[in-house]
């Protein structure tokens, strides 16, 4: 999941790049954080912010509450590696294994989520249909899958 589906050009999916890969490590470095539950707000915070920035490229202008509503699929996407990786945190030296897992999970769904919706915008601003939300959910169920938890 880590470059566009689509073909577009150079220039504009190094914008994308950009975007996206600025949130990504936002998100792992707040993933990351030790402390339990306190990574919500600053991971959603990238994402919204990556959002916004990805319609910017594509001359798309989104409210914050629209891209809260597109990185809301991520979000209930993300509960249950995010539970656990809190869990961990809770637990004495569970703490490096819970911010490692935040941190991986909370990167890799950026991740993906950005280069979805780049995806999409560009569809959009060639005047075509953006994917339909069941084939997104399915691209972010593959990427939880490709995730293994430390043993």
């Amino acid at each position: 999941m880590g470059k566009s589906k689509v073909h577009m050009p150079k220039e504009l999916e190094k914008k994308c790049h950009i975007a996206i890969h600025s949130a990504t490590t936002a998100a792992a470095a707040a993933g990351a954080i030790p402390i339990p539950m306190s990574d919500a707000i600053p991971i959603t915070a990238a994402q919204v912010a990556m959002i916004i920035s990805l319609g910017k490229v594509f001359g798309i202008s989104l409210s914050q509450s629209a891209a809260k509503s597109i990185a809301s699929v991520v979000v209930t996407q993300q509960a249950g590696h995010a539970i656990f990786a809190n869990i961990l945190k809770c637990i004495p030296g569970g703490g490096v294994a819970g911010a490692v897992v935040g941190a991986t999970t909370a990167a890799t769904l950026t991740e993906a989520l950005g280069w979805i919706v780049a995806d999409d915008f560009y569809r959009m601003s060639n005047g075509e249909e953006p994917e339909n939300i069941v084939e997104t959910a399915k691209d972010l169920k593959q990427v939880f899958e490709g995730l293994r938890m430390p043993e």
